[in-house]
């Protein structure tokens, strides 16, 4: 699966948060819901727990499910290759929902990109959604870090200098 070459070639607009696409077929649809979580040690670092829905609107027919994600930045200029983060299988029975789970780390890139394929058993085409969401989380908070550990390592410097007393400009 590869978000973002499904989203060309529906010669749409660049993608952006809140922007949704049936590429083909109709028969699924993707919820995405998303909960910031604290990490440990660091509580001033969070990460987005993302949970993506895909529901079948064909119930009784079988589907193998694919879901994917990539990350985006806001103007939809740069797409990141796509991940698998899930696998599941709508049933004959009663299965009409797919879960599939996993955490975003921090990483610059603020739009979350998810992707679902089902493969129909009947030999109906495959029906391929995409969702563009946000971030719930802070995606810069991994600069706080880099910015404590400068800030830790130029203190005695700056105390250095702001103890020594003005240099005299004589001429």
């Amino acid at each position: 699966m590869d978000i973002a070459g499904m989203w060309r070639s529906t010669r749409a607009e660049a993608p952006h948060p809140g922007a949704r696409q049936q590429v083909t077929g109709e028969g699924i649809t993707i919820a995405v819901t998303q909960q910031c979580q604290t990490t440990l040690p660091l509580a001033g670092f969070t990460a987005d727990e993302v949970t993506v829905t895909v529901t079948s609107h064909r119930p009784g027919v079988v589907a193998q499910v694919s879901v994917g994600a990539n990350l985006n930045s806001p103007d939809g200029s740069y797409q990141g290759p796509t991940t698998t983060v899930g696998h599941g299988q709508f049933t004959a029975a009663a299965r009409s929902r797919v879960r599939a789970s996993f955490a975003v780390l921090p990483s610059g890139w603020p739009v979350l990109g998810v992707g679902a394929e089902a493969i129909w058993e009947d030999g109906a085409p495959h029906s391929i959604a995409l969702v563009y969401e946000e971030l719930a989380c802070d995606p810069w908070v991994w600069w706080r870090w880099p910015i404590r550990i400068l800030d830790l390592l130029t203190r005695p410097f700056l105390a250095g200098i702001s103890s020594m007393p003005p240099r005299s400009s004589k001429g």
